[in-house]
Protein backbone atom coordinates (compact mmCIF):
# COMPACT_ATOMS: atom_id res chain seq x y z
CA UNK A 1 0.00 0.00 0.00
CA UNK A 2 1.67 3.30 -1.06
CA UNK A 3 -0.37 6.68 1.00
CA UNK A 4 -0.20 10.07 -0.51
CA UNK A 5 -0.03 13.16 1.54
CA UNK A 6 0.43 16.03 -0.59
CA UNK A 7 0.36 19.88 -0.40
CA UNK A 8 2.58 22.99 -1.08
CA UNK A 9 4.48 22.89 2.44
CA UNK A 10 5.14 26.52 2.14
CA UNK A 11 6.55 26.34 4.88
CA UNK A 12 6.27 22.56 6.47
CA UNK A 13 4.98 23.44 9.70
CA UNK A 14 4.27 20.88 13.08
CA UNK A 15 0.65 20.57 12.08
CA UNK A 16 2.46 18.32 8.93
CA UNK A 17 4.90 16.46 10.97
CA UNK A 18 1.94 15.12 13.48
CA UNK A 19 -0.27 14.21 10.25
CA UNK A 20 2.64 12.23 8.69
CA UNK A 21 3.36 10.49 12.30
CA UNK A 22 -0.86 9.87 12.10
CA UNK A 23 -0.73 8.31 8.81
CA UNK A 24 2.55 6.21 10.11
CA UNK A 25 0.16 4.68 12.95
CA UNK A 26 -2.87 4.43 10.96
CA UNK A 27 -1.32 2.43 7.94
CA UNK A 28 1.27 0.18 9.68
CA UNK A 29 2.40 -1.61 6.54
CA UNK A 30 2.19 1.17 4.11
CA UNK A 31 4.72 3.67 2.56
CA UNK A 32 3.80 7.14 3.17
CA UNK A 33 4.98 9.36 0.36
CA UNK A 34 4.64 13.36 1.04
CA UNK A 35 4.51 14.90 -2.02
CA UNK A 36 5.41 18.78 -2.36
CA UNK A 37 4.19 20.69 -5.17
CA UNK A 38 5.96 22.26 -7.88
CA UNK A 39 3.60 24.64 -8.71
CA UNK A 40 -0.33 24.81 -7.15
CA UNK A 41 -2.91 25.09 -9.31
CA UNK A 42 -4.96 27.06 -7.29
CA UNK A 43 -2.89 29.00 -5.28
CA UNK A 44 0.53 30.65 -5.21
CA UNK A 45 3.81 29.38 -3.49
CA UNK A 46 6.72 31.54 -1.69
CA UNK A 47 9.62 30.35 -2.21
CA UNK A 48 11.22 27.87 -4.33
CA UNK A 49 10.29 23.88 -4.82
CA UNK A 50 14.16 23.05 -4.16
CA UNK A 51 13.49 25.41 -0.19
CA UNK A 52 10.73 23.59 0.00
CA UNK A 53 11.54 19.99 -0.54
CA UNK A 54 14.89 20.44 1.48
CA UNK A 55 13.04 22.06 4.40
CA UNK A 56 10.57 18.59 3.90
CA UNK A 57 13.15 16.22 3.76
CA UNK A 58 14.79 18.39 7.06
CA UNK A 59 11.24 17.51 8.74
CA UNK A 60 10.35 14.28 8.16
CA UNK A 61 13.80 13.17 8.93
CA UNK A 62 14.12 10.32 11.07
CA UNK A 63 10.02 9.15 10.79
CA UNK A 64 9.84 5.59 9.68
CA UNK A 65 8.21 4.35 6.07
CA UNK A 66 7.89 8.22 5.16
CA UNK A 67 9.04 9.12 2.01
CA UNK A 68 9.52 12.41 0.91
CA UNK A 69 8.36 12.43 -3.09
CA UNK A 70 9.49 15.02 -5.65
CA UNK A 71 7.43 13.38 -8.29
CA UNK A 72 5.83 16.37 -8.98
CA UNK A 73 8.87 18.52 -8.84
CA UNK A 74 10.07 17.21 -12.18
CA UNK A 75 7.32 18.11 -14.43
CA UNK A 76 6.66 21.16 -16.15
CA UNK A 77 3.21 23.46 -15.43
CA UNK A 78 0.93 22.85 -12.52
CA UNK A 79 0.78 20.02 -10.56
CA UNK A 80 -2.28 18.32 -10.65
CA UNK A 81 -3.15 15.06 -9.06
CA UNK A 82 -4.48 12.88 -11.70
CA UNK A 83 -1.66 13.25 -13.44
CA UNK A 84 0.46 12.17 -10.97
CA UNK A 85 -1.98 9.51 -9.63
CA UNK A 86 -1.32 7.91 -13.43
CA UNK A 87 2.40 8.33 -12.74
CA UNK A 88 2.46 6.37 -9.46
CA UNK A 89 -0.30 3.84 -11.00
CA UNK A 90 2.54 3.02 -13.83
CA UNK A 91 5.59 2.96 -11.15
CA UNK A 92 3.33 0.41 -8.79
CA UNK A 93 1.29 -1.71 -11.29
CA UNK A 94 -2.44 -1.77 -11.22
CA UNK A 95 -2.82 -3.95 -8.14
CA UNK A 96 -1.22 -1.68 -5.73
CA UNK A 97 -3.27 -0.32 -3.09
CA UNK A 98 -2.90 4.20 -3.92
CA UNK A 99 -4.57 5.91 -1.21
CA UNK A 100 -4.75 9.79 -1.30
CA UNK A 101 -5.14 11.53 2.07
CA UNK A 102 -7.00 14.55 1.79
CA UNK A 103 -8.04 17.28 4.55
CA UNK A 104 -11.43 19.16 4.67
CA UNK A 105 -10.28 22.10 2.57
CA UNK A 106 -9.27 19.83 -0.37
CA UNK A 107 -12.14 17.76 -0.38
CA UNK A 108 -14.69 20.78 -0.56
CA UNK A 109 -13.09 21.85 -4.13
CA UNK A 110 -11.84 18.32 -5.18
CA UNK A 111 -14.74 19.37 -8.29
CA UNK A 112 -12.93 21.76 -9.18
CA UNK A 113 -9.53 19.82 -10.18
CA UNK A 114 -8.26 18.68 -13.26
CA UNK A 115 -10.21 15.88 -14.48
CA UNK A 116 -11.75 14.78 -11.14
CA UNK A 117 -13.93 12.29 -12.68
CA UNK A 118 -10.81 10.06 -12.78
CA UNK A 119 -9.99 9.71 -9.26
CA UNK A 120 -12.08 6.39 -8.48
CA UNK A 121 -10.29 4.47 -11.28
CA UNK A 122 -6.84 5.32 -9.90
CA UNK A 123 -6.98 5.37 -5.93
CA UNK A 124 -8.91 5.26 -2.56
CA UNK A 125 -9.56 8.57 -0.70
CA UNK A 126 -9.20 8.64 2.72
CA UNK A 127 -10.61 12.23 4.57
CA UNK A 128 -8.52 13.59 7.01
CA UNK A 129 -11.19 14.71 9.69
CA UNK A 130 -9.83 16.94 12.10
CA UNK A 131 -12.72 16.97 15.00
CA UNK A 132 -13.52 21.11 14.54
CA UNK A 133 -14.29 20.63 11.33
CA UNK A 134 -17.15 19.17 9.14
CA UNK A 135 -16.49 17.34 5.63
CA UNK A 136 -19.06 17.51 2.79
CA UNK A 137 -18.40 14.73 0.17
CA UNK A 138 -18.76 16.62 -3.22
CA UNK A 139 -20.81 14.94 -6.09
CA UNK A 140 -17.60 13.72 -8.08
CA UNK A 141 -16.76 11.59 -5.28
CA UNK A 142 -20.03 10.02 -5.21
CA UNK A 143 -19.12 7.33 -6.88
CA UNK A 144 -16.57 6.08 -4.13
CA UNK A 145 -17.71 3.38 -2.00
CA UNK A 146 -17.31 4.44 1.50
CA UNK A 147 -15.38 2.04 4.49
CA UNK A 148 -15.66 2.32 7.94
CA UNK A 149 -12.47 -0.06 7.98
CA UNK A 150 -8.81 0.97 7.22
CA UNK A 151 -7.81 -2.56 6.75
CA UNK A 152 -10.42 -2.42 3.48
CA UNK A 153 -8.02 -0.29 1.38
CA UNK A 154 -5.73 -3.66 1.28
CA UNK A 155 -7.96 -5.44 -0.87
CA UNK A 156 -8.56 -3.23 -3.92
CA UNK A 157 -6.40 -1.25 -5.93
CA UNK A 158 -8.61 1.63 -5.70
CA UNK A 159 -12.47 3.33 -5.52
CA UNK A 160 -12.77 3.39 -1.64
CA UNK A 161 -13.67 6.21 0.45
CA UNK A 162 -12.69 6.16 4.44
CA UNK A 163 -12.34 9.22 7.53
CA UNK A 164 -9.66 9.03 9.32
CA UNK A 165 -9.91 10.69 12.62
CA UNK A 166 -6.87 13.06 12.95
CA UNK A 167 -5.04 15.25 15.10
CA UNK A 168 -6.24 19.20 15.48
CA UNK A 169 -2.93 21.09 15.00
CA UNK A 170 -4.10 24.44 14.96
CA UNK A 171 -1.49 25.79 13.09
CA UNK A 172 -0.84 26.82 8.76
CA UNK A 173 1.98 27.45 6.88
CA UNK A 174 -0.39 31.20 6.37
CA UNK A 175 0.03 31.35 10.14
CA UNK A 176 3.88 30.56 9.89
CA UNK A 177 4.56 33.30 7.31
CA UNK A 178 2.88 35.88 9.09
CA UNK A 179 4.50 35.10 12.14
CA UNK A 180 7.54 35.17 10.39
CA UNK A 181 6.64 38.96 8.53
CA UNK A 182 6.17 40.04 11.93
CA UNK A 183 9.99 38.75 13.27
CA UNK A 184 8.15 36.58 15.93
CA UNK A 185 11.07 34.80 17.71
CA UNK A 186 9.07 31.63 18.20
CA UNK A 187 7.29 29.61 15.04
CA UNK A 188 5.30 26.47 15.06
CA UNK A 189 7.60 24.27 13.41
CA UNK A 190 10.55 21.77 14.00
CA UNK A 191 13.88 23.76 15.18
CA UNK A 192 15.69 22.49 11.61
CA UNK A 193 12.98 24.34 9.66
CA UNK A 194 13.39 27.07 11.91
CA UNK A 195 17.14 27.48 11.69
CA UNK A 196 17.21 26.64 7.63
CA UNK A 197 14.29 29.51 7.26
CA UNK A 198 17.04 31.69 9.28
CA UNK A 199 19.33 30.83 7.49
CA UNK A 200 18.12 31.33 4.00
CA UNK A 201 16.16 34.22 5.05
CA UNK A 202 12.98 32.76 3.46
CA UNK A 203 9.50 34.77 3.46
CA UNK A 204 10.75 37.94 4.32
CA UNK A 205 8.71 41.11 2.88
CA UNK A 206 5.78 38.69 2.49
CA UNK A 207 2.66 40.58 3.04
Amino acid sequence: MQVLFGGTFDPVHNGHVVMAESLVKAFPRAIIHVIPNRQPPHRKSYVSSEHRLAMLGLAMEGIPRVLVNAIELGRDGPSFTVDTLRALREQFGGKESLVLCLGADAVRVVDEWYQPELLPELCHVCVLNRASQSTVIPGVLSSYHSTDTLSDLNQKACSLLVYLATPDIPVSSTEVRELIAKNEPTLPVPSKIADYIKRYHLYQGIE
